[in-house]
């Protein structure tokens, strides 16, 4: 039965701006446990692990080990990973296992369908800037031309790809973002729908295609068809030779090479990204 009251009305409200103003911390938890490398870890062991195993498998002193366990419990509770046991004692601790799930096995390294490099790229305090920003920029005049996005207006007028291409570690960790989430997409879309949309094509531009590997992926299955990636100058700098895929260095914004088709990935992530990084 539901309790109508202004009390409980002002308890429920209480409640959902506690809610979204903790928000982060979920997003903060994900990063620490890639980072201490928690996904690894129990992937190595093949296993469920205890609390105790955790810590001696991570790069983290002994002493916070009931830190880790509030992460870890966030996380259980998000569906990152499950656990085996009754963790309402403390004190037993090594009776509790926990295991990975369908969720945190696309965050271990080195997976073909690893998704950590995203969440990392996602997470980090550089785009987080730019979120913070976003009322400045709302507020700011439209003739401010140095301030184009909340992204600008973070980094003293500097756009995303102005930003990467003056710090190698970010760039790398932004081309490896986007790669990684297509190795997910791209090779299920091919799998499925490839003859629906690829087949027949004699040429194909992956627009501000990244690394290269969506258009791989789908050149592999077609090697029929001539694959170019269209990307700034300093993403293209970066890559290795590749045989399947022609580079060709352009801004996406400007002009874009004739092809029978052009492929351009969106989803809900990048509409919400493009509008903190990229010009109206």
């Amino acid at each position: 039965m539901e309790v109508d009251s202004p009390i409980h009305d002002i308890s429920k409200a209480r409640t959902q701006v506690w809610k979204h103003m903790l928000v982060f911390m979920d997003s903060m938890c994900l990063r620490c446990a890639i980072e201490l490398g928690v996904p690894d870890a129990i992937h190595n062991h093949d296993g469920p692990m205890t609390l105790s195993e955790l810590v001696q498998a991570l790069p983290m002193a002994t002493t916070r080990a009931p830190f880790l366990r509030r992460i870890m419990r966030v996380l259980v509770n998000s569906g990152f990973f499950s656990i085996k046991g009754n963790e309402s004692d403390g004190s037993n601790e090594e009776e509790v296992y926990y295991d990975l799930t369908a969720n945190s096995k696309l965050l271990v390294t080195g997976s073909t369908n690893s998704l950590a490099p995203l969440v990392l790229f996602v997470t980090g305090s550089d785009v987080g800037m730019a979120g913070l920003a976003m009322s400045t920029w709302i507020q700011a005049s439209d003739d401010d031309d140095k301030n184009e996005t909340p992204f600008h207006v973070a980094h003293d007028g500097n756009g995303l790809f102005e930003f990467a291409s003056e710090r190698p570690e970010f760039n790398a960790l932004l081309n490896e973002g986007m790669a990684c989430d297509n190795r997910v997409l791209i090779g299920e879309m091919v799998k499925n729908w490839g003859d629906a949309l690829f087949g027949g094509l004699r040429s194909l531009v992956d627009v501000g295609g990244g690394t290269g590997l969506a258009a791989a992926v789908i050149v592999g299955a077609y090697p029929e068809m001539k694959c170019s990636v269209l990307e700034l100058d300093h993403v293209v700098d970066v890559q290795p030779e590749n045989e399947l895929v022609e580079f060709v260095r352009g801004n996406m914004f400007v002009q874009i090479p004739q092809a029978d088709a052009f492929l351009l990935k969106v989803c809900f992530f990048y509409c919400v990204f493009f509008f903190l990084v990229f010009p109206s």
